[in-house]
């Protein structure tokens, strides 16, 4: 991924799209301006035929004011003889290996992980898991399965600042008129 039409290097532009969006690589291939409806994209997903409605958060709102208006998918092919054309989901999974290949701290880097960072990004944000389900197109249980990790730490540190302050109301010792300090 070099550069893309609208002077920005591709990777960048994928990278926000499946990042805040937390669409399979089939779906990112497919973004267009098209499907913004309302501040979302609205979109049907081609493996699952979810219709989620996806927030363009002022991050990618941002980024995407940058890029260049034209109709057609965002993500288009910048090399070759196929220059200028749509992404299919094999071809940007091999520009995604080459890129890897070329960088070691991308090793282990899957596009796969940008959907749980999605996912966990919109947890972090207080949503529930049924408006995450909406929002990205997963059941709950995949929902559940991506959030498992940020669930239980947020539970962990819940407990903690409770138990901080039950501790703290045993501290203080009260005062003769029965008033505590």
């Amino acid at each position: 991924m070099n550069k893309s039409p609208s002077g920005k290097p591709g990777a960048v532009q994928f990278f926000f799209l499946a990042r805040y969006t937390g669409q399979r690589v089939s779906d990112i291939v497919r973004l267009s301006p098209n499907h913004i409806e309302d501040d979302c994209f609205h979109l049907t997903q081609k493996k699952s035929g979810a219709q989620p409605w996806c927030p363009i958060f002022p991050e990618l709102q941002k980024e995407m004011a940058t890029w260049e208006r034209r109709p057609g998918p965002f993500l288009l092919q910048e090399d070759g003889k196929s220059a200028g054309r749509p992404f299919t989901t094999n071809q940007l999974w091999k520009v995604f290996d080459r890129k890897r290949a070329k960088h070691p701290i991308l090793e282990g880097a899957v596009m796969h992980g940008l959907r749980a960072n999605a996912t966990i990004h919109l947890r972090r944000g207080g949503y529930s898991h049924g408006q995450i389900g909406d929002m990205v197109g997963m059941s709950l249980e995949i929902v559940e399965h991506y959030c498992r990790h940020e669930d239980k730490k947020v539970s962990a540190q819940h407990v903690l600042k409770e138990e901080r302050e039950k501790r703290q109301s045993e501290i203080v010792k009260p005062l003769e008129n029965g008033n505590r300090k």
